[in-house]
């Protein structure tokens, strides 16, 4: 009995772990970019080691970086999970519509591909410039990341204005 109960379980085991595949996706800081600016775009692979990577060709985009790549292995529990990412910054050439076709990697002897993006390019007459949005951190949603962090209280709500501290008026004193 217990024989057929460590044979049930690991086939299940197995199975689960066997559907848990390698990963890849894409990903961009925005679908729409003020000409003069630039986005970021990364590729990640997830639950497998990558053997090979295969971006796409940027037309229209001028390369300011890239590939940077990171690579994260965690273990927890026993169980590995192994993230690899390589991202580009990129600068549009002129407005219009522009496509980023797919990238491709093999991860486990397992062809994959992203899917295409679509990027849209609007004219910028004001000179604005633009940073990429930044991804969610740790603790999401990139908390530490914006502007008015030390503004706030414990609870995230709009602390109470301070007053400015006025240093104390030195007293003339007088001998009689």
């Amino acid at each position: 009995m217990r024989q057929i109960l460590a044979i049930t379980i690991y086939i299940f085991l197995s199975s689960f772990l066997y559907a848990q595949g390698p990963n890849f996706e894409v990903a961009v800081s925005t679908d729409s970019v003020l000409l003069g600016n630039y986005i970021e775009v990364s590729f990640t692979l997830s639950n497998g080691a990558m053997e090979e990577f295969q971006p796409p060709v940027f037309d229209g985009f001028k390369i300011l970086s890239g590939p940077n790549q990171s690579t994260s292995i965690s273990m927890v529990n026993g169980t590995t999970s192994q993230t690899a990412s390589y991202s580009y910054y990129l600068e549009p050439s002129d407005i219009g519509n522009y496509f980023i076709p797919p990238a491709r990697a093999i991860a486990e002897d397992i062809a994959l591909e992203t899917k295409p993006i679509e990027i849209l390019v609007v004219p910028n007459p004001d000179g604005i410039i633009q940073q990429p949005k930044p991804k969610n951190d740790f603790f999401g949603g990139g908390f530490f990341d914006r502007q008015d962090f030390f503004s706030r209280d414990l609870f995230g709500q709009q602390a109470a204005p301070t007053k400015p501290i006025q240093p104390k008026k030195k007293r003339k004193t007088y001998r009689l």
